[in-house]
C-alpha cells in the first residue's frame, strides 16, 4: 500500500467532503487502496463520489445522515448529470457504475441498511452526447508532431526524451502510466529479449515486441537517421542521478503524465492541429491504425491489455474514405 498516496486521499477528502460521510468516503477509498486499484482509479472513483456529494450540497437535499439518502435523491442526481452538467453517455455510465459501488460497499459494511441506488426504471431514458467513436492522429499529423518535437528550443536531452515518448506511446499503445512507471531495466531487459513486459492494469501483464533497431526509433533530420533511443540511453546515462525510472525530468525524477500531456498540447499548437492531443489519443491511434492495417482484433486487443474484446470495438470505426475502398474492392468482372 502507498503510505504517501493514502495520506494525500485522506486529506482531500477532510477538506472536500462534508463532515457527516466524510468516515464513509474514507472507508470506500481505503479499500479501494488495499484491493490493489491503481492511484488514478481511486482518485477517479472519489471524483465521481464528491461530484454527488456536491450536488447535494448545492440543491440542499443533503442530510446529516447518509442512511437518509434515498432513490429520490439518486434519480435527481442522475437526472441533473443529464440536463445541467451535460454529461455524455460513457461518463454517466461510470459514475452510476462508482454510486452502485459505494453503495453496496457500504451495505457490505453492515454501516447501512437499505441500499438507496434505484433499481431500473420502467422509463428508459435517452441520453444526450451518444458515444462516438475516438479520434486519432493520421500518418501526416504524426509526422507533423516529430517535426514540432524537434524544432523546440529545449536541450538535446529533452527533445530526446519527449521523441522517444511520443514515439513509444504511438508505437506500443501503452497507457501513459504503463509507460512512465517503466525502470530503464524493464526496458534494457525488453531490447535483450525482443519483449518489453508491461504491468496494466489490474496488475495484468502482458508483454510487447519491441527491437532497438525498429524503425519506429529511427528519426531523420537533415537528411540523416539516427536511432534516438540509444542517443537518449547516452544522454540519461550523463545525468547525475540515481533514479531507476525510464524517463527522467532534468532534475533526475521520475516523469510525470502531467508534464507529458502538458507537452503533448504544447507541440499540438506548435504543430498547428485542431485535434485535441492526450496520451490516450495516441493509444487510440495505435489500436486504429493497426485494424486499418488488417491487423486482427483478438491481437490488438492483446496488445491493448484489454479484458474484453467488446473494448477494443470501439476502434474498429470506419469513415467515408474506408467505405469506399471498400466498395471498390467489390466489383463483379463480367
Amino acid at each position: 500500500m502507498d503510505k504517501n498516496f493514502l495520506i494525500q486521499i485522506n486529506n482531500k477528502i477532510d477538506k472536500e467532503i462534508p463532515n457527516a460521510f466524510k468516515m464513509y468516503v474514507k472507508l470506500f477509498t481505503n479499500a479501494l487502496i488495499s484491493s490493489g486499484k491503481s492511484n488514478n482509479t481511486v482518485v477517479s472513483y472519489y471524483l465521481d463520489i464528491k461530484t454527488f456529494f456536491d450536488y447535494c450540497s448545492i440543491s440542499e437535499i443533503l442530510s446529516q445522515e447518509i442512511t437518509d439518502i434515498r432513490p429520490i435523491h439518486i434519480n435527481s442526481y442522475y437526472t441533473h448529470l443529464v440536463s445541467v452538467r451535460d454529461n455524455n453517455s460513457i461518463s454517466i455510465k461510470r459514475k452510476k457504475y462508482v454510486m452502485k459501488l459505494f453503495f453496496d460497499f457500504l451495505e457490505e459494511q453492515n454501516e447501512i441498511n437499505k441500499n438507496p441506488i434505484p433499481k431500473d426504471s420502467v422509463i428508459k431514458a435517452k441520453i444526450k452526447n451518444p458515444y462516438k467513436a475516438p479520434t486519432y492522429l493520421e500518418i501526416e499529423e504524426i509526422k507533423k508532431i516529430n517535426k514540432a518535437i524537434l524544432d523546440t528550443n529545449k536541450n538535446e536531452f529533452t527533445k530526446i526524451r519527449n521523441l522517444f515518448i511520443f514515439n513509444l506511446l504511438i508505437h506500443t499503445g501503452l497507457r501513459i502510466n504503463e509507460a512512465l512507471n517503466l525502470d530503464l531495466s524493464d526496458f534494457e531487459q525488453g531490447i535483450n529479449t525482443n519483449r518489453l513486459y508491461v504491468k496494466g492494469k489490474g496488475e495484468k501483464e502482458r508483454y510487447l515486441p519491441i527491437e532497438l533497431n525498429s524503425t519506429f526509433f529511427q528519426i531523420y533530420e537533415e537528411g540523416f537517421v539516427y536511432n534516438f533511443a540509444e542517443r537518449y540511453f547516452t544522454l540519461r546515462n550523463k545525468t547525475k542521478t540515481s533514479n531507476c525510472a525510464l524517463f527522467i525530468s532534468k532534475r533526475g525524477d521520475r516523469l510525470t503524465s502531467r508534464y507529458v500531456q502538458k507537452n503533448l498540447q504544447e507541440l499540438r499548437l506548435s504543430a498547428n492541429l485542431n485535434k485535441n492531443v492526450t496520451p490516450h489519443k495516441l493509444r487510440h491511434t495505435f489500436a486504429t491504425h493497426l485494424l486499418k492495417n488488417g491487423t486482427n482484433i483478438r491481437l490488438v486487443q492483446e496488445l491493448l491489455g484489454h479484458s474484453s474484446i467488446s473494448t477494443t470495438q470501439i476502434y474498429t470505426h470506419s469513415n467515408s474514405k474506408d467505405l469506399d475502398e471498400a466498395i471498390k474492392k467489390f466489383t463483379i468482372k463480367y
